[in-house]
Formats: structure tokens, C-alpha cells, sequence
């Protein structure tokens, strides 16, 4: 099998799932998807029944990687989150996210615990501090097939401009992959890829496939990209599989339309 670097060396994007325990990832392998993402909200609402704001610790996050490692092949690219802290955290979950299996570990520039009303604000540490993170995750790999890939959602507070600021900086200093997100204009999306392609893997994540406006693998491969992730795509049905079956079983009658998962859990419950 492909490591997930020498699969990224192929012309056809990578089409990428989100999972979050051993059962997804194999039901992701065995339906034919070369790699899997282990989704870090994903791992929150599975794991912890709460919304992604950074309670999933690197040991917690480890110990899900190696479970998967064991079940499955193929390769598993890592949500990191921030880092889990500074520099040396960084280093540290590097280090135990490769022993735990990992091809690939994206690290993102937002601070490293929000509250969840900052959920949707997506509050940014400084570009500096970014930098340094991606340079203690890259010293601190053992492994070059090990890709190590910086996430941005500088689009949601600083703007387009800054986010591409942003992505060029992390490309500069050596990380194998980019990922820019909340850009929504075609425009916007052939900007990055004109400016990285052929620098770095580009990915690109794709929440609601199908959706009104939404790009399809084949347009994105076509701008460029070489990664469409698909983070959603399991932890959402299964969520509104189980609340179908949990309704049924007690003869409760509701709407069978989808509900979003953040919708399921209630807001107290989250916040608590």
C-alpha cells in the first residue's frame, strides 16, 4: 500500500472521509477510500458528547490513532488541533502521533481553547507563534513520509487577504501541506492555488458535498488541489441514524430530515 505522501505524487486528488474510531475507519476501508482523516470534532462528539473547543487531549487524540492504526491500512492524516499548547507540546504530539500510527498531522493557527461562543469566531494566535509551531513539527518528525500540513481560518477574522498572507508564510517555512479554510468564491480558491500550487499539497475541505455552490473533487483537482476532505460526511448521518433509531424505539414521532449534530446535543449540555 501507498504511503499517504507517495499516493499525494499521483495526478488524481485524494478523496479523504472523516472517521473517529475503528469501526468508521474500516468501514471507510473497506469501501474503498485510500486514506481517512481522523476528525478532531468528530472525535468530540463521539468521544465526549460536546462541541470541538478544544477538550480532546493529545493523549486522548493518540490513543484514537492507535486504535484505528490497528484496525485499518490505510493512511490516517491526524487533526492535531493547535498543537495542544506551545512549541514543545507540538513536538510532543508529533512524536506520539507517529507512534500511534499517523501519515500525516495538520496543525491549525486558532488559539488552543475557545469557549463555544468563539467556536464560529475562530480567534487566531500570531503568525509567528504559527510558524514556530510548524517549525517544531517538522524538526520534531522522525519519518519525512510523515506529512506535516498547516491549517488557516484567517478568513473568518483577518479576510481572505490575510489568510493567503498567512498560508504563503507556512508555505516558506517547509511544511509538505496548506490548508485554507472558509474559502468560499471560486475566485478566492484558484488565488491559493495559483500562489502554492507546485510548492506544497494543497487540501481542501469540503463540509457539505453537493450543496448549493459547492465544488465538486473534480473542480477542485482541476484548480489544483490535491486533497478534498469530507470531515461531516460520517459522524453527521451516523448521529442522525442513531437519533432516527433512539425515537423509533421509544414511538416518539418527529421529522426525519436531517438535523445537524451540534443541533443534537443541547446547548447546555454543551457549555457545561
Amino acid at each position: 500500500m501507498l504511503s499517504l505522501k507517495q499516493r499525494l505524487s499521483e495526478p488524481e486528488i485524494v478523496q479523504m472521509p472523516g472517521v473517529y474510531d475503528a469501526l468508521t475507519a474500516a468501514l471507510a476501508e473497506k469501501a474503498g477510500f485510500e486514506a481517512a482523516f481522523i476528525s478532531g470534532s468528530a472525535v468530540a462528539y463521539s468521544q465526549l458528547g460536546r462541541p470541538d473547543i478544544g477538550l480532546v487531549t493529545m493523549t486522548e487524540m493518540a490513543n484514537v490513532v492507535d486504535r484505528v492504526r490497528d484496525r485499518v491500512g490505510i493512511p490516517l492524516f491526524v487533526d492535531a488541533d493547535s498543537g495542544f499548547g506551545n512549541n514543545y507540546n507540538v513536538e510532543r504530539a508529533v512524536r506520539l502521533f507517529e507512534r500511534s500510527g499517523a501519515s500525516g498531522i495538520q496543525i491549525e493557527d486558532q488559539v488552543n481553547t475557545k469557549s463555544v461562543a468563539e467556536v464560529s469566531k475562530r480567534p487566531l494566535v500570531p503568525i509567528d507563534t504559527m510558524v514556530g509551531k510548524l517549525k517544531s513539527a517538522l524538526d520534531a518528525r522522525t519519518s519525512e513520509e510523515t506529512i506535516i500540513s498547516a491549517r488557516s481560518d484567517a478568513v473568518f477574522t483577518e479576510g481572505v487577504d490575510a489568510a493567503l498572507e498567512r498560508a504563503n508564510a507556512y508555505a516558506d517555512n517547509g511544511v509538505d501541506m496548506v490548508f485554507v479554510e472558509g474559502l468560499t468564491g471560486a475566485e478566492d480558491r484558484q488565488r491559493l492555488c495559483d500562489m502554492l500550487e507546485g510548492r506544497v499539497t494543497l487540501l481542501f475541505n469540503l463540509l457539505k458535498p453537493g450543496a448549493a455552490g459547492a465544488p465538486s473533487p473534480a473542480d477542485l483537482q482541476a484548480l489544483g488541489y490535491d486533497i478534498v476532505l469530507f470531515p461531516a460526511a460520517v459522524i453527521g448521518p451516523s448521529a442522525n441514524a442513531a437519533w432516527q433509531s433512539l425515537n423509533r424505539l421509544k414511538g416518539t414521532d418527529i421529522s426525519t430530515d436531517p438535523v445537524p449534530v451540534t443541533d443534537l446535543i443541547d446547548a447546555d449540555v454543551m457549555a457545561k
